[in-house]
């Protein structure tokens, strides 16, 4: 089973290369195939979705982190005792 970490770092790359892939076709003007409307549609479209998945990683990884932390810290107090 994949850890909520590893997910959140999964969904992180894959927001990475939607924002990659907005960015090309933002640099790659020359390319005539596609109408400048369709253009502007995917590159919206995979710059929002590439955003998203990256703060909703972020988010998730935080609260993963977090609560490792909440359950490490009654195993150090039991330690002390």
């Amino acid at each position: 089973m994949i850890s909520r970490k590893n997910r959140s770092t999964l969904w992180g790359l894959v927001g990475a290369y939607l924002l990659y892939l907005a960015y090309e076709l933002f640099r790659d003007q020359s390319d005539t195939s596609m109408s400048m409307a369709v253009r502007v549609l995917f590159i919206v479209l995979f710059a929002v979705a590439g955003v998203g998945l990256i703060v909703s990683a972020l988010v998730v990884w935080k609260r993963a982190q977090e609560e490792e932390e909440k359950e490490e810290k009654p195993d150090d107090q039991d330690s002390m005792k």
